[in-house]
């Protein structure tokens, strides 16, 4: 079964130092942003988030159970999640999407969207919602400046869905900037 819930409202998180990556300690990932992201194109594909960066654009982006980390990203300190690439039949798996440096138009506002496509073992597609809101209004456009998105799309494995491994693809787009940034998580389901 899949669900799609929008966030209310963007939550900014500033922090102080480096450039945007993802801190895991015991498989809880803190969001944490230093220096400007300079990089043209970096991925961290061996852990649990997926971390893409060019011209001061940056997104993270790895799946949770944690449906409380949403509600919890305005709350003082480094937000922390624990990603997962095992689901649980019957537990929702939810989008965590990230997001520094977007541009900003002339009104100052951002304009920052994402599409999903979740697909299951045999490649077929099994959800997928197109231009959900990253952000749509005034932000901190500083690559140190970390900013959760608005939407996120979540999926329940139910008992008839097949065993094996699903994959979630997300192209985010800061539609200031004209840049797009592809990237991909999987989880397992068992039988």
């Amino acid at each position: 079964m899949l669900f799609y819930t929008p966030m209310k409202r963007l939550i900014i998180l500033t922090l102080l130092s480096g450039s945007l990556y993802a801190a895991e300690n015991t498989n809880t990932v803190s969001a944490v942003s230093t220096n400007a992201i300079k990089t043209k194109a970096a991925k961290r594909e061996g852990d649990l988030v997926t971390l893409v960066a060019t011209n001061d654009f940056g997104v993270q982006f790895a799946l949770t159970e944690d449906e409380k980390m949403f509600g919890d990203w305005d709350k003082p300190g480094i937000p922390h999640f624990t990603p997962v690439s095992v689901a649980k039949r019957g537990v929702p798996i939810c989008t965590v999407v990230i997001f520094a440096g977007a541009g900003l138009r002339s009104n100052g506002k951002a304009d920052v969207t994402f599409d999903v496509v979740i697909r299951k073992p045999d490649g077929s597609v099994y959800g997928q919602d197109k231009d959900m809101v990253g952000a749509q209004d005034r932000i901190d456009p500083s690559p140190r400046a970390l900013h959760l998105a608005r939407d996120f799309m979540g999926v329940r494995i139910e008992p008839k869905d097949p065993a094996g491994t699903y994959t979630v693809e997300v192209v985010v787009k800061d539609n200031v900037k004209k840049l797009e940034l592809h990237l991909k998580r999987s989880f397992m389901v068992e039988k």
